[in-house]
């Protein structure tokens, strides 16, 4: 029988394999076929030249952020045309994304961990053991594979936060943390904070770059502390993102003052007055912005504009500041260890519907900077984040592997095609519209079965976060 594509002279770049060369890759139904040099034309029903193309393992973005209110669908365009192929949201819905993944989907592979905060499951920022319990439970039951606190925004007491810990690990979901505590801060404190709580459980610390803004020591000595830090931590799983914009809520509250811890600290930053008035003053000038949903994507907007839509909105809206530090982008994504390992384990977005999807555009060029080999950029974000979450036939091109694949131009970065399970998704910006599927655990699954939605069961157990870094090479 013959090959349903094959993608002809492009760069093959798969460090599960240890290959970098260039040949053409086979897919059959939703598999790889064939990974060589010279496959025959006449073997293939499509034969697509891509010479001077990358073809890589399909992306995984480990955090980003897919359902936000009236956007139509635009978080899953925007990580499709950025040549993502399976994304972990870290926040949810995951009622909201069970209502738009078949819909808008564009043939996504996306796992959801629930965000737990006042207002969102509990009451406040100190609830019982048994509140807890039984939303956490609820939110497993639901098709989420793990919790998310946001602690940065929205910080719990460090209890609270311990027995989220525990309760999650507990009952086998994934735990992710944007660090703080009402005794700490989305900052290194936090992360030190973190550490201590999780008693050398498995956790996962979101945008570890995040933390190095400056705000309690100098960035380089913050950078050298949260890289000791998490030498010394196998339990723990990380990411960090490439973009120079933050994200935040720029809902206020009765008082006048911004809800979001971070949206405070990026307003005191820069010496702006910590009230609606300091953030309006800010979007003015054009210091921070506002995403808003422009045609089929969410862009920034800035000035007056930003300040009516803000406005018209009753402030629930999401704001960005320009406070990521270059250097710290940088050593997160390149830091190793004594043995070569690299510290943080991932290179995600942060982004999804968030206009700051920019794993390959940043990327690349620290391949071109020679901070990274270009196998090592694809471990970082396709083969290491597989493994991740478990996903074994994920993050490679071995034969038999999903056909999961981005292919895109080194030179500008673009990304000319993107094939999921063997379906063609998008080519040159042109999305298809294939439903997504949701990546669950067996009790999500349980849950979900009657439901008209596309499954992928995984088994956490199997996953780097589970195991530990310690046992990765078991």
């Amino acid at each position: 029988m013959k090959y349903d594509f094959l993608f002809k002279g492009g760069r093959i770049v798969d460090p599960a394999n240890d290959k970098d060369f260039i040949g053409d890759v086979a897919i059959k139904g939703d598999k790889i076929a064939e990974v060589s040099k010279g496959i025959s034309n006449y073997l293939a029903e499509q034969v697509i030249n891509i010479s001077g193309k990358v073809i890589i393992p399909g992306i995984i973005d480990t955090h980003c952020h897919i359902a936000r209110p009236a956007v139509k669908g635009a978080g899953y365009r925007m990580l499709i045309n950025a040549g993502v192929t399976t994304a972990i949201d870290f926040e949810g819905p995951i009622e909201v994304i069970k209502q738009e993944i078949v819909k808008y989907g564009c043939g996504l592979n996306v796992a959801v961990l629930e965000a737990v905060y006042p207002g969102k499951g509990i009451k406040n920022k100190n609830p019982t053991r048994a509140e807890l319990e039984k939303v956490i439970n609820e939110f497993l039951d639901s098709g989420a594979i793990g919790i998310k606190i946001i602690g940065g925004h929205y910080p719990l007491t460090p209890e609270a936060t311990y027995n989220i810990f525990q309760i999650t690990h507990q009952e086998k979901g994934y735990m992710g943390f944007h660090v703080g505590t009402t005794e700490t801060g989305s900052n290194i404190q936090g992360v030190e904070e973190a550490v201590k709580l999780s008693e050398g459980k498995p956790l996962h610390i979101a945008h570890v770059n995040a933390y190095c803004r400056g705000y309690i020591e100098d960035p380089l000595l913050e950078l050298k502390i949260i890289m000791d830090i998490l030498k010394k931590s196998p339990n723990i799983v990380s990411e960090s993102h490439l973009a120079l914009h933050n994200g935040c809520y720029g809902g206020i509250n009765g008082n006048g003052i911004p809800m979001s811890y971070v949206l405070r600290n990026s307003l005191k930053a820069n010496g702006y007055q910590v009230s609606k008035e300091g953030l309006e003053e800010a979007l003015r000038v054009k210091y921070a912005g506002v995403y808003a949903l422009r045609g089929s994507k969410v862009k920034y907007i800035y000035g007056d504009e930003a300040i009516n839509y803000w406005k018209e909105h009753e402030y629930k809206v999401g704001i960005c500041f320009p406070i990521n530090r270059r250097r710290s982008a940088q050593v997160c994504a390149t830091e190793r260890d004594k043995k070569g390992n690299f510290v943080v384990d991932a290179i995600s977005s942060d982004g999804g519907v968030i206009p700051r999807n920019c794993i390959l555009s940043h990327g690349l060029p620290l391949v071109r900077f020679c901070a990274l080999t270009l196998s090592e950029l694809v471990q970082k974000i396709s083969l290491t984040p597989s493994r991740m979450l478990g996903l074994k036939n994920k993050g490679h091109l071995s034969i038999g592997a999903d056909a999961d694949i981005t292919i895109f131009d080194p030179d500008d970065t673009k990304v000319e095609i993107v094939l999921i399970k063997g379906k063609v998704c998008m080519v040159s910006g042109i999305i298809f519209n294939n439903p997504g599927t949701l990546i669950v655990t067996q009790r999500g699954a349980n849950k979900l079965k009657k439901q008209e939605i596309p499954l992928e069961v995984i088994s956490l157990e199997e996953s780097l976060y589970f195991k530990g870094k310690r046992d990765e090479s078991k």
